[in-house]
């Protein structure tokens, strides 16, 4: 691969660079429309223009834009003032210079046809599927046209055309350029109003800057990140720039100022490479670089800054595995063994090179939350690696996304990803054998003691209707259980909001009466535990048979018992020396559960201290 000094195209020296860099505009090409976007820009170029953008910057502003934009977006270009003068779209992530050819033959004369201008722009994107479509206009001022007639068709056909917009989800983001854009009330700024989108207003060509970066990052969505600021004293600046890492399927190194930035030129290793400058800006654009170093000099004006950021881009596929861990139900009647799915995710390079991305340092224990079938699981990246678990029933075809918004690149991955998961096999039977000798002998023991049964029955009335409600289903859960609580829990918090340390706390259940029903949150109360637990007061426990626990989760949080999933909407049995972790709906704090035996101190406890007191101090 040869490395490029003098200019910024590299060479490629061999076939198999030629074929990655094919496969790679290939995937960029074929992008599925769930994962494509589409922006369209729209240019005034009435008269007008001439005085309030002298620099021409609203071109300059166009292309910093169209080129930082990551691959899986299309864009389209119309200009419009008398009527519309250019026209083109849509082009794809390969074949943006077409739409930066016509933008630089625009001309700015006669009137100002915004409506005719934003039914093309609608027109444009009527063409593509994307699921997200957005329109910049750049503008000075009203709709004016030669005549009253003229200039009320026009309005009438805008406000048509920003109706549509609004009615399909396209946002309608305006950058005002000059004074006359100061009324917020302005027709063309009203577009963005009306369709939930933004409006700039840029007096001067230095709050030009402003705009674009807005634009790009807080309405576009694209991520980049600062990677140095150059204060230029007119002579030669030297600078070296990294990129997070050499797997990178895109790196855009962009370079902006409020002055011209000339004689630029890179030292850089990649399978190909692009310059693109203006009056304000300069950007290289990396096409599956392999060194994470890119060395660039360029000259700035004296007294001026030159701002340095890195767009890196990853086009990827996921790789999902599945392995089941099957265990013995704990009630009798169970046909099924109980499942658990251990789900494994890998991320590759979909430009065909095989090769697993997000496996450098920089990744390493970054959030990758991800939804599994409607329920949000908090999952971290590991050599590249998210894994986490669900429960299984039955046979079941369930939708996967993953959630890339902490990370400081721009990732494409068409979702939802669907997984087909395998139910859990039969338990075994033993071989059926003749048990009529043991029916005859049980029955004969049941006649003698049905007598007994039915008075003890009889005499024991309320019992019976509380082994009625033990047996409901467990999303009605009673206020109170037949059973008596029996342990305690010990409680660990572990991970705050406000980032506050608690020592660890001791709950003992069995001083509640009367099985009552408590929630996490009155528990955490009566612990005097002044911190906010999002989905506390859903989670609750009731004492069940055997000294064990009921617990019931109605909560959008993470709960593990012993690494498996507890599922919102049903109550799991809790046993004597298990352990529960906790992660609250905010993703964020944590507490840990242990359920114990009741040692003979806290029975003595029990019997000497009143309940207030001893809840006062965290044991309860």
């Amino acid at each position: 691969m040869k490395r490029n000094h003098s200019r910024l195209y590299s060479f490629i020296l061999a076939g198999f660079l030629l074929m990655a860099c094919v496969q790679a505009q290939a995937a960029a090409a074929a992008l599925p429309p769930s994962t494509s976007k589409a922006v369209v820009f729209l240019l005034d170029a009435s008269n007008s223009m001439t005085v309030n953008d002298q620099e021409r910057l609203a071109k300059d502003s166009i292309a910093q834009i169209l080129y930082s934009l990551p691959s899986h977006y299309r864009v389209g270009f119309a200009a419009y003032n008398t009527s519309v003068v250019s026209s083109v779209g849509m082009m794809d992530s390969n074949a943006r210079e077409p739409v930066m050819e016509a933008v630089d033959a625009v001309s700015y004369t006669g009137y100002t046809n915004a409506g005719a201008g934003l039914a093309a722009g609608l027109a444009l994107l009527d063409t593509v599927e994307a699921a997200e479509k957005t329109i910049v206009i750049l503008s000075d001022g009203e709709i004016v046209m030669n005549s009253d007639a003229a200039t009320a068709e026009s309005s009438s056909q805008f406000q048509t055309a920003v109706e549509t917009a609004r009615t399909q989800g396209i946002h309608i983001h305006v950058i005002g350029l000059g004074a006359k854009m100061a009324d917020s009330h302005n027709t063309i700024f009203s577009a963005s109003a009306q369709t939930r989108g933004a409006a700039y207003h840029a007096p001067h060509s230095s709050d030009i800057q402003g705009a674009i970066d807005s634009i790009l990052q807080e309405q576009l969505g694209v991520r980049k990140t600062r990677a140095a600021i150059v204060d230029t004293d007119g002579g030669l600046e030297d600078i070296t720039v990294t990129i997070p890492s050499a797997h990178t399927s895109k790196a855009r190194i962009l370079l902006t100022s409020g002055n011209p930035i000339q004689n630029l030129k890179a030292d850089f290793s990649a399978v190909n490479g692009k310059q693109y400058s203006g009056s304000h800006y300069a950007l290289l654009e990396l096409d599956h670089p392999t060194d994470t170093a890119i060395h660039i000099t360029f000259q700035g004006q004296s007294g001026g800054q030159v701002k340095a950021d890195v767009i890196s881009e990853y086009v990827l596929t996921a790789r999902l595995t599945a392995s089941y861990t099957d265990s013995e139900p704990d009630y009798p009647e169970a046909e099924r063994y109980s499942r658990t799915a251990n789900l494994s995710a890998a991320f590759y390079d979909a430009g065909g090179s095989n090769r697993q991305m997000l496996t450098d340092v920089v990744f390493q224990g970054l959030p990758v939350p991800v939804t599994v079938d409607g329920n949000r699981v908090s999952c971290y990246l590991n050599e590249g690696t998210v894994r986490f678990q669900r429960t299984v029933t039955a046979d079941a075809k369930i939708p996967v996304q993953f959630d890339f918004t902490r990370l400081d690149t721009n990732l494409i991955l068409e979702q939802p990803i669907f997984l087909d998961l395998e139910g859990p096999p039969a338990l075994s039977k033993p071989p059926q054998k003749d048990s009529r000798p043991q029916m005859i002998a049980g029955a004969l023991i049941l006649l003698a003691l049905l007598s007994m049964l039915i008075m003890w029955l009889s005499s024991r009335r309320k019992g019976a209707k509380d082994a009625v409600s033990a047996a409901a289903p467990a999303a009605q859960m009673e206020e109170s259980s037949r059973y008596g609580y029996a342990g305690r829990l010990n409680i660990h918090i572990t991970n705050t909001l406000s980032g506050r340390d608690f020592p660890p706390l001791t709950y003992n259940l069995f001083r509640v009466p009367g099985g009552k029903k408590r929630s996490l949150q009155e528990i955490l109360d009566s612990c005097a535990v002044d911190e906010a637990f999002e989905g506390a007061d859903k989670i609750f426990f009731q004492p069940a048979a055997d000294h064990g626990l009921l617990l019931t989760n109605h909560s959008n949080g993470t709960l593990l018992r012993n690494r498996e999933i507890l599922m919102k909407g049903r109550s799991y049995q809790i046993r004597l020396n298990t352990k529960v972790d906790i992660t609250f709906e905010d993703e964020r704090s944590e507490i840990t559960l242990h359920y114990r035996e009741a040692t003979t101190s806290d029975m003595r406890l029990l019997a000497g201290e009143p309940q207030e007191r001893s809840a006062h101090h965290g044991l309860y």
